[in-house]
């Protein structure tokens, strides 16, 4: 990361996917952690002062003066364990997770069985064709599909059920990987306070050296920095790699979090939004199908009808023939043309007629197309709007 200082790990996990952190460098590992209040920072100059008077004023030769040199090695080292003992946690539970598959494993197993369901069920531009039901009924044909997707609903239930196990399993990860760099966190707290203490000693020290040089006292100078000095700046860079090992485990466990957290999104989309997707296009589907079986119908009897007109005109045709042969025939009665030309005209007028009714129907079926298509309108325009306020947010 690319902060001047580290922050606190989030309660809420709602972090964004970054890059992997690059190896943090040992001389800048510490300045990424917050500096400790001037109030502490004026207690370990102090505590760093008491111990150089202490340490100048024994012999330098003595038990008391070594042990208090070897202390040095001390300082931080229980932060020293408690991160190394973390690392060690966290490195066990990734070897278990990669032989066991992990959440990661099992989302992904979920997602793939999701996206064949899917495929599976999505009805297609041949779903309803012909195929070898084509000998049966239309009907048949769209019952056989939704009776399929009834059937494999069961199925659809288990994975959706399986990704919420492992979203589930992603979010205790998170929790877990949480109290770890909550640990970390402070470590690094102790190993700044422990940096700052042993700077202030090595401060302390050097004015000493300078002074007791100064004064004459070679040796004991000699000593301070020999020992003294060596065993403090020695420490303060055990110290420096420490932090940047734990700041390395800090970052990396919280990369993972961030991972994670849009595992569970991603996963949380697939339930949601892919499922609907593939329920709003069987309902289509479902729809248009009846749709287009109506219109079939429709065209059925827009072919009776075309027929049926047909026939009529035939037979007008062939009365008027009959009729004028029936009028030069000698052997025709003007009783007999009389009915003849009734017919042609109550077969006229029978036509004006069908075709007035008929004006009516269409009429009325525009009428009723048209309030379909209004309510249709008002349908399309909320569709549109949602699906804009979808897209803004």
């Amino acid at each position: 990361m690319a902060h001047d200082l580290l922050d606190a790990p989030d309660d809420s996990f709602d972090l964004e996917v970054t890059p992997a952190p690059e190896p943090v460098k040992t001389e800048g590992a510490l300045a990424q952690v917050p500096a400790p209040s001037p109030e502490e920072l004026l207690r370990l100059s102090g505590n760093a002062s008491s111990w150089v008077a202490k340490v100048a004023a024994l012999p330098p030769q003595s038990l008391e003066f070594k042990q208090e040199v070897d202390a040095i090695f001390e300082v931080g080292s229980d932060a020293f364990r408690e991160t190394a003992s973390t690392s060690s946690r966290f490195l066990e539970q990734s070897l278990a997770t990669s032989k066991s598959g992990g959440a990661q494993e099992q989302v992904s197993r979920s997602l793939v069985d999701l996206r064949n369901e899917v495929d599976e069920l999505a009805p297609g531009e041949d779903t309803f064709a012909e195929r070898l039901l084509g000998a049966l009924p239309f009907a048949n044909r769209v019952k056989r599909y939704f009776k399929r997707y009834e059937s494999n609903q069961q199925q659809l239930n288990a994975i959706l059920l399986s990704l919420g196990k492992g979203q589930d399993l992603l979010r205790r990860d998170n929790a877990a990987l949480n109290v770890e760099r909550r640990s970390l966190w402070g470590n690094l707290g102790t190993l700044k306070r422990a940096y700052e203490l042993l700077t202030s000693i090595d401060g302390e020290l050097v004015a000493r050296i300078d002074r007791e040089r100064a004064a004459g006292n070679a040796e004991l100078a000699a000593s301070l920095e020999r020992d003294a000095l060596f065993a403090v700046r020695q420490r303060r860079q055990d110290v420096q790699t420490q932090a940047a090992v734990t700041i390395q485990a800090y970052l990396s466990m919280g990369i993972i979090q961030q991972n994670n957290d849009q595992l569970v999104r991603g996963v949380e989309r697939a339930k949601t939004t892919t499922v609907t997707a593939l329920r709003t296009a069987v309902i289509v589907a479902q729809s248009l199908e009846n749709q287009k079986l109506v219109l079939d119908q429709i065209d059925a009897v827009n072919k009776t009808t075309d027929a049926m007109i047909d026939r009529t005109s035939k037979l007008l045709q062939e009365n008027s023939l009959r009729t004028q042969q029936q009028a030069v025939s000698s052997g025709v009665s003007p009783e007999t043309l009389r009915r003849a030309y009734d017919a042609v005209f109550s077969t006229l007028d029978s036509i004006d007629k069908f075709r007035e009714q008929a004006n009516e129907s269409f009429s009325k079926t525009i009428d009723v197309l048209n309030d379909q298509l209004e309510r249709a309108h008002a349908y399309a325009e909320r569709m549109n709007r949602d699906g804009e306020g979808g897209a803004t947010e």
